[in-house]
């Protein structure tokens, strides 16, 4: 049976075929779910949260956005740097 979130293996997974470490990456999750298994993977998370999951909380994601319009790529991979 396949792993789900908020087990890490998909992001420890996708690092390994990438070759890149985790504090090379920045995780985007819509979910609770989704920023628990970025963070225990050793992901900077940025969580996003969409209509459905805004009422979650998001209190362990590294950032929280309501929309990827509110920062450019460029000042996101900035702030993690």
């Amino acid at each position: 049976m396949p792993l789900t979130k908020p087990d890490p293996a998909l992001y420890l997974s996708a690092l390994s075929c990438l070759s890149v470490s985790a504090d090379q990456a920045i995780a985007l999750e819509d979910s609770a779910l989704g920023v628990t298994a970025a963070k225990r993977a050793g992901l900077y998370c940025v969580a996003v949260p969409t209509d459905m999951t805004r009422s979650m909380s998001f209190d362990h994601a590294d950032l929280v956005l309501d929309s990827l319009d509110n920062m450019p790529l460029e000042n996101l991979i900035r702030k993690f740097d």
